[in-house]
């Protein structure tokens, strides 16, 4: 049908206005059909239109469309925000900005300033005489949108409009009642597709499936035997063209791998691949040439994490074949077979840092050696395997810094480490008979490359054709009106001498961590990736989760990429601790005697962010699944939570928050508490909030009615900043209502960063059973214990305090007030590997670990220390009373020489010793102590800086 340019301003205004039903994910309008497939793929186009590319100052870029000989099915605005906007009578308003963009290998606390392009992204149907007219007040630009490459781009205006084809995006997720996610594809040697993806509603997950055959997809059928706990579907066919569904999930309380097929008429036999006691996660499934299908996936075993492989030939499963062994941990295989009868498959081990090994195994041969692909001290990881069709495989996966997870704070003497958020970029090689073997690098020179800082979450495929595609993620963050991150993912092909020009996948704006999928239809390569309907506004807060498909033409095969061997880049990783792995060891083995119980100590940290927490996206904090690699590996922690603030604030996210607890829930070597960040302003103050148990509610923020607090803001009233993360306006009892929710739900709350001005409290509440602990240290900020304390703010230089700085918040006066209140040390972003929560409990399990915590028989440090506090019989967070002095103990085994203990009673610093040695004690009757109640506490200070502090023991002293 042809649209002339006077009926089209009318669907134009309908549609644009514009963006907000594009990017709220509301349902395309007028010329969209809502069960897609009736417009053949070789007629769909999508188009973007970007502006302002390449300009140095910003410009109005307001303008109107017209098209001819084709039909506009959907537009939408692409980095469109306030006050970008489509006006009623048709056209739109647009001006570039200059942008703070937090860019390139630097500071991510350092932006630099950018005029990032906006633009249109236009989608249709039509032929090769279908023209488009985009008229803007800096000039007209014409295009064919069926005769553009997609691998180049048409630039008008001297380059600065760049008219790129995109793949056309097909919504396949059915109902927007449901959040969807994690999308897989697989195709057939009959060319029908198969596809398969997590949806969630009413804190419950479930499988859907579609089929495309004959140019249409079928209606979403419900997958039976997936429900409640799930990750990570898969889907391909066996020999006989029957697709099989492979997925994680946790039934009865432990995660397992299962595969089932569809039988056409019904559901076949769900099959238990795994048979672990423990979690097996994280399945990968390929299909070979003879049909053989192939599962990997990792499996925690005792204290280490392994990866596992079982295969489908001949109509039956094998029996179970460990890919891996020894005491270092593997992490999220992936497989891939070639027409040969052999499968490729790859993963990264962390021995000091993350390295990518592969190897090959046939169902006739079995395992053959273990071949590294990438070893250096520089984070190597989340490979991807493709194998080609001379049966080579290839290999990627993203590489980071050195020290990753390591020492790493504004205030630390020793700060070493690589963020866990930090910039990456993406390598690619190929085994040939001379070894490995890199193609060019990957190109990015194209002008949505300006304002990204890292480059991740390779996944490769290889065409029947010849073709070598690869799609990653780009890392996209701003400072304008808030800190916000997010990633858009990019597909590209090696074509001899370069990979192409990465093309965009329209509204995959999302986290880090999701996953995607690549297929070979009918002589078209398809993708199947999941989207977050992010506005630009705030591109760290999802939106609706959807799942979309597009599939581009398989070219004739590129020409043989050219080869140079591959050489890692130099690497040099400096030294942090001593002697890390006898430190924890010794601490692990420390045992005391308290009453009928023997305790032992637990390293822990009760305050990580990742990229849920929306003030930051995961930029210096890294996805989900990085803090449980940075917690068993890195940090090598025995128990933790991750503490995003209210949980991800969506449903959804906060889902997947517990039910990644209880994935990597690894008793030997890792126990989760389920836990988020409640972050009100001064005077109620930021508090983390931990449970044992699943399906509690996430207190909400008992607000004023107030406009100004409608939004996130600073107490005055700002909208947020990158540093900013509180909500003001809470009403009086706030504090005093969570303590209500929190005693309903079994819940406790520790309260940190006490001492600053916006994230604070003048310690108005407090409550003895719901809130045992403060934080008294922060690795991201400070010492919260008292003004002038060691890592603390200092006389003079308030002003310069991380996070600001009021006094009534310091942890003396809290205990002034008879608080009862222990103290760990814990992170917040950013910092790593120099705080650490550390509890004294008699066995490492979630409730023993809970139940000490309540009894504040915990201490922080900043490095490894062991640390013993005893009053008597009494132990650290005791609280006795007594008709006479008990004496006091002090026992500490340092990482580095002890320079001073100091005994503090009622905030006079009694006592001190300076041993000058790595293990010391002090023994010490308090005859100073008059009647009435005391608390006395324990500062260490080593000759390196690092700190402990032990939680109070309260005596009340009668005569």
């Amino acid at each position: 049908m042809k649209i002339t340019a006077k009926l089209l301003w009318i669907g134009v205004a309908a549609l644009l206005a514009g963006v907000v039903l594009a990017q709220r994910g509301g349902r395309p309008l007028e010329g969209y059909e809502s069960e897609p497939g009736g417009t053949p793929e070789d007629r769909l186009w999508q188009v973007l239109v970007l502006m302002g590319v390449g300009d140095s100052h910003p410009a109005a870029w307001d303008g109107r469309l017209s098209i001819q000989a084709g039909e506009l099915f959907e537009a939408e605005g692409y980095r469109f925000e306030l006050p970008d906007r489509v006006l009623p009578q048709g056209g739109w308003r647009m001006s570039t900005t200059l942008e703070r963009v937090l860019f390139g290998q630097g500071d991510p606390r350092r932006p630099v300033e950018r005029v990032l392009p906006k633009g249109l992204l236009l989608r249709g149907a039509g032929g090769i005489s279908t023209r488009v007219s985009v008229e803007t007040r800096q000039g007209t630009c014409e295009f064919q949108p069926m005769a553009l490459d997609m691998e180049s781009a048409r630039r008008c205006l001297d380059g600065r409009i760049e008219v790129r084809r995109v793949p056309a995006v097909t919504d396949l997720s059915g109902t927007e009642l449901r959040q969807h996610d994690f999308p897989a594809i697989g195709g057939g040697s009959d060319g029908r597709l198969w596809v398969t993806w997590s949806s969630f509603h009413g804190q419950r997950e479930e499988l859907n499936f579609r089929r495309y055959e004959g140019g249409r997809w079928t209606r979403l059928i419900p997958v039976a035997r997936a429900a409640e706990d799930l990750w990570r579907p898969q889907v391909a066919t066996d020999e006989s063209g029957k697709p099989w569904l492979v997925w994680s999930q946790q039934i009865d309380g432990n995660w397992d791998v299962y595969a089932m097929p569809w039988e056409e008429t019904g559901w076949g036999e769900r099959v238990r691949l795994s048979e672990n006691p423990l979690p097996d996660l994280e399945p990968s499934l390929a299909r070979g040439g003879d049909g053989t299908l192939y599962v990997v996936w990792q499996a925690l075993e005792g204290r280490t994490s392994k990866v596992h492989l079982r295969y489908r030939k001949n109509g039956q499963w094998s029996e179970l074949v460990r890919v891996t062994g020894g005491a270092s941990n593997d992490w999220e295989p992936a497989v891939a077979a070639g027409s040969d009868g052999s499968a490729w498959i790859a993963w990264d081990r962390y021995t000091t840092s993350y390295d990518v090994v592969c190897r090959r195994f046939t169902p006739s041969r079995g395992l053959e050696e273990e071949i590294p692909v990438a070893v250096s001290k520089r984070m190597e990881a989340y490979a991807s395997v493709a194998v080609d069709t001379r049966n080579r495989p290839w290999v990627a996966w993203e590489t980071g810094g050195v020290n990753w997870g390591k020492d790493l704070g504004p205030l630390s003497a020793r700060s070493i480490g690589t963020a866990l958020g930090h910039a990456r970029s993406v390598e690619v090689v190929v085994r040939t008979q001379g070894g490995w073997m890199a193609p060019a690098a990957l190109s990015l020179t194209d002008p949505l490359e300006a304002g990204a800082n890292s480059h991740s979450r390779p996944l490769l495929f290889a065409d029947p054709l010849g073709n070598l595609w690869m799609t990653f993620k780009r890392r996209y963050s701003r400072q304008a009106r808030n800190g916000s991150t997010h990633w858009e993912t990019f597909l590209t092909r090696l074509t001899g001498e370069r990979w192409t020009e990465p093309v965009l996948l329209p509204g995959s704006g999302a986290r880090k961590s999701t996953r995607m999928g690549m297929a070979a239809g009918a002589e078209r390569l398809w993708l199947f990736w999941p989207s977050e309907s992010r506005r630009t506004e705030f591109m760290s807060r999802p939106r609706l989760h959807r799942v979309l498909a597009s599939s581009v033409p398989m070219p004739l095969p590129a020409p043989e990429p050219v080869l140079k061997a591959y050489l890692p880049a130099p690497d040099d990783a400096p030294e942090g601790h001593a002697d890390e792995t006898g430190d924890i060891r010794a601490i692990r083995s420390h045992r005391v005697k308290l009453g009928n119980e023997t305790l032992r100590i637990v390293r822990g940290d009760l305050h990580r962010h990742t990229e849920l927490s929306q003030d930051q996206g995961g930029l210096s904090d890294g996805s989900l699944p990085e803090f449980y690699r940075y917690m068993i590996d890195a940090a090598d922690m025995d128990f933790g939570a991750s503490t995003d603030h209210q949980a991800g604030g969506t449903d959804y996210w906060a889902f997947m928050t517990l039910k990644m607890a209880d994935m990597f829930h690894f008793p030997e070597r890792f126990v989760p508490l389920y836990g988020y960040e409640r972050n009100l302003a001064f005077p109620h103050g930021h508090r983390n909030i931990l449970h044992t148990r699943r399906n509690y509610p996430i207190v909400p923020f008992f607000q004023r009615p107030d406009p100004k607090f409608l939004l996130p803001d600073s107490p005055d009233g700002e909208l947020l900043t990158f540093n900013s993360a509180s909500f003001g306006g809470g009403i009086d009892n706030d504090t005093k209502l969570l303590y209500e929710e929190l005693h309903k739900s079994g819940g406790i709350s520790i309260p940190h960063t006490s001492g600053s001005s916006g994230m604070g409290t003048d310690w108005r509440d407090n409550n003895r059973e719901i809130e045992p602990l403060v934080e008294i240290y922060q690795g991201d900020r400070h010492n919260y214990e008292v003004k002038n304390a060691p890592r603390g703010v200092r006389d003079g230089e308030e002003a310069k305090a991380i996070g600001g700085f009021q006094e009534a918040g310091m942890v003396w006066n809290a205990w002034k007030k008879g608080y009862r209140l222990g103290v760990i040390a814990s992170s917040d972003h950013f910092s790593t590997h120099i705080s650490y929560a550390m509890i004294y409990t008699p066995r490492q399990e979630r409730q023993a670990i809970f139940d000490s915590i309540r009894k504040r028989h915990a201490y922080g440090a900043t490095d490894n220390i062991i640390l013993e506090f005893w009053m008597g019989n009494h132990f650290m967070g005791d609280d006795f009373r007594t008709t006479k002095p008990e004496e006091i103990r002090v026992k500490v085994r340092g990482t580095a020489p002890i320079e001073t203990i100091h005994l503090i009673r009622d905030t006079q610093y009694v006592h001190k010793v300076q041993p000058r040695t790595r293990e010391a004690s002090l023994e010490y009757l308090d005859a100073g102590a008059g009647p009435g109640e005391h608390w006395y506490y324990v500062r260490v200070e080593q000759s390196d800086g690092e700190l402990a502090w032990s939680s109070p023991i309260w005596m009340t002293l009668s005569r």
